[in-house]
């Protein structure tokens, strides 16, 4: 059986934040063979990464990743093996239950801003425990110092 992933975001400016998600979702089909669905808030910035993507759809497939709509008001839905909330964007508290729920809770990933700052190496992949059991873990892409 596949490894379902979600990955959540919401677009905030310059196409940084929808671009980042789109090409990681594509890359992990690609690549990893898993399923992926990349909830967006912003149906027209996709859009414009993505031509061929329908604005008027809450759920579609391009290039593999299944796109859905992220509602301003959530409707219940099963939770993904992983998640990924992608830059703070603040998962849906039904889906944050639904991820505790699960026999297997999900694996939560908080992706973060790529960042040269010396404090990304050592926060890099630190879990943070929610109050209902799940723990987080940060992902920090950034540039590591190399000793030679």
């Amino acid at each position: 059986m596949r490894t379902k992933w979600d990955i959540f975001c919401c677009v905030v400016d310059n196409f940084g934040d929808i671009g980042v998600t789109w090409r990681l979702a594509k890359q992990l089909v690609a690549e990893q063979n898993v399923d992926v669905c990349l909830w967006v808030d912003e149906l027209d910035a996709f859009a414009r990464i993505c031509p061929q993507a329908n604005t008027h759809l809450t759920m579609q497939v391009q290039q593999g990743v299944t796109i859905r709509k992220w509602p301003a008001n959530w409707q219940a839905c099963d939770a993904a093996d992983v998640v990924i909330e992608a830059f703070a964007c603040e998962l849906p508290k039904d889906y944050i239950q639904a991820m505790a729920l699960r026999e297997k809770p999900s694996l939560w990933l908080n992706l973060e801003y790529l960042s040269a700052e010396p404090w990304v190496e050592g926060c890099h992949g630190l879990p943070s425990l929610q109050s209902n059991g799940l723990q987080k873990y940060f992902f920090f892409p950034g540039f590591f110092c190399l000793v030679l």
